[in-house]
């Protein structure tokens, strides 16, 4: 099911963005959720549903779009985000932490937003599922992109995931265990080094004796006892993304 959230205090525009994604037959209709929010300050209350796509008005009563996005991704790292607005007017940070993937022009035959939706439910339906990843980290559920994770490890009453954005490393503490994440990872490319942590096969760059390196200049210990498991899935991943498997 796709959970997309249109908040936007003008009911009509909801209504129209609702129409136009369910006319371009992207994503089939029996598949699609929408929620409907008028103003930030609804959007976050309701931010635990986790939505695949948030539509986002930038100028709306009490809280606007600019802070909404500031707190929303404290909770949804991974939704897609597209900024709505009759004018351009982010803020850095929106920009910065908000990452949003389009920006739509309100204008009176809605071009913008009819030019923009193929692009944007395309992005969608690539990074829904198996693109992502749900954790509960500091009492919240939150999803985050798969292809942003660069290692996992155990950590106290959980893991710890380290995720790399935009040249910085951030680590974020989650309650589930190792082993149930790489069950749920074990077939997008993640695989044991040592019996402390898993990787990301996508981020490594080379494997020099018993050290990975990954980028943003990480190296890890490999575990003789998983060497060979690991070279080997390292070698199958990168042949598939090759083509060469």
């Amino acid at each position: 099911m796709y959970k997309i959230a249109i908040c936007d205090d003008d009911k009509n525009y909801r209504e129209k963005i609702e129409k136009v994604i369910e006319t371009e037959g992207i994503l089939p209709k029996s598949e699609i959720r929408f929620y409907e929010y008028e103003s930030g300050k609804e959007l976050l209350e309701n931010a635990d549903i986790l939505h695949d796509l948030v539509f986002m008005d930038m100028r709306m009563p009490g809280l606007d779009g600019n802070k909404s996005v500031l707190k929303l991704r404290e909770y949804n790292r991974a939704a897609i985000l597209v900024f709505c607005s009759g004018y351009f007017e982010p803020t850095p940070d929106s920009i910065n932490i908000g990452q949003p993937f389009r920006y739509i022009m309100k204008d009176l035959h809605d071009r913008s937003l009819k030019r923009e939706i193929p692009a944007i439910l395309s992005k969608v339906k690539l990074h829904c599922g198996d693109y992502s990843v749900t954790v509960t980290s500091a009492g919240r559920v939150i999803r985050i992109y798969t292809e942003d994770i660069l290692y996992i490890c155990l950590a106290k009453r959980g893991c710890s995931i380290y995720v790399a954005r935009q040249g910085e490393i951030d680590e974020m503490h989650c309650k589930e265990s190792l082993g149930d994440l790489y069950e749920r990872l074990a077939g997008r490319g993640f695989e044991y080094a040592h019996n402390s942590y898993i990787v990301n096969l996508a981020k490594v760059e080379g494997l020099e004796k018993n050290v990975a390196l990954l980028q943003m200049g990480i190296q890890l210990n490999v575990s003789r006892s998983r060497k060979g498991q690991f070279a080997d899935a390292l070698i199958m991943f990168l042949g598939e993304r090759n083509g060469m498997v």
